[in-house]
């Protein structure tokens, strides 16, 4: 198993442990630190991934809301064949359905041009304080932001940041800037 695989197996074990308050808790500082953002309110379209609940992420659902809610375009993520994801305006969170995995996803296929994103809201299940992060491993988001001029600000809880620098890989894409509930990264 290489470095980077029990890494995400560690930070995926810790995140498992947290409590439901702190992720609530921490999620709503991090959004908070988001929407505070330049890169926020300059954005005029933004793209932001869809929490799953259980999986402990970031809770996205209320900042997704409050982008609506400013009059952002959002753009989320939806599963494509041959483990690439399509990007498709949000108009409103009763457009999501939750997938076959129980992701949530637009009902609708109305797909955004990736020279559209202004900012790239990305999911995280570790970093560290040089803005490398790991993913779950499938490629799906790297593939992604290859394509991507846009700024890539990464969401993490700070107990899920490595200590030392996360090792690499030539396809990886690192992020612009990581918000924590207390720190950011640029």
């Amino acid at each position: 198993m290489g470095e980077k695989s029990k890494l995400r197996r560690k930070f995926l074990t810790i995140r498992k442990s947290l409590s439901k308050q702190y992720v609530s808790d921490n999620s709503r500082l991090i959004a908070q630190r988001v929407l505070q953002s330049e890169e926020y309110k300059n954005a005029g379209t933004i793209h932001c991934y869809v929490s799953i609940t259980e999986n402990k992420e970031v809770h996205t659902h209320d900042l997704i809301r409050q982008c609506l809610e400013d009059g952002k375009k959002v753009v989320v993520p939806k599963m494509a064949d041959h483990q690439k994801l399509r990007h498709i305006f949000l108009h409103s969170m009763d457009d999501l359905v939750p997938n076959h995995w129980n992701v949530p996803e637009p009902k609708t296929d109305d797909e955004a041009n990736l020279k559209e994103l202004d900012l790239i809201l990305v999911p995280m299940v570790a970093g560290d304080r040089f803005k490398n992060r790991v993913g779950y491993g499938k490629g799906y988001y790297d593939r992604f932001l290859s394509q991507c001029d846009s700024i890539k600000m990464g969401l993490l809880f700070s107990c899920l940041l490595n200590d030392q620098k996360i090792p690499v890989d030539p396809y990886d894409v690192p992020m612009d800037i990581i918000i924590t509930e207390t720190e950011r990264f640029d």
